[in-house]
């Protein structure tokens, strides 16, 4: 049955591959990490791939926060703006919900 499509449990060998990949660079201690910059600009480059535009709120590997915003127009920003204002008020709603 080559046609049905892999169960939940299924992982590709190359996904497989690069999990192990980059769960070993996470444990080398020794490792130069690229300046922030470096990093922004890597982030941006490949989300913009995906996204018109984009907010990313995180934390780095050392534990500092990080928030980004990044928007070509200010159409662009205000829809983002009201897509993350929406995003919190869901967020809030469920959790008084939860309560």
């Amino acid at each position: 049955m080559d046609d049905e499509p892999p169960g939940d449990d299924y992982i590709d060998d190359e996904v497989k591959k690069i999990l192990i990949d980059s769960f070993k660079v996470k444990i080398r201690d020794n490792r130069s990490k690229p300046s922030k910059i470096k990093i922004n600009q890597a982030i941006i480059a490949s989300l913009s791939e995906f996204l018109v535009c984009f907010k990313l709120i995180g934390y780095d590997i050392d534990g500092n926060p990080v928030n980004m915003t990044i928007t070509n127009t200010k159409m662009d920003k205000s829809a983002l703006d009201n897509a993350f204002v929406e995003e919190i008020t869901t967020f809030m709603s469920d959790k008084l919900i939860d309560q």
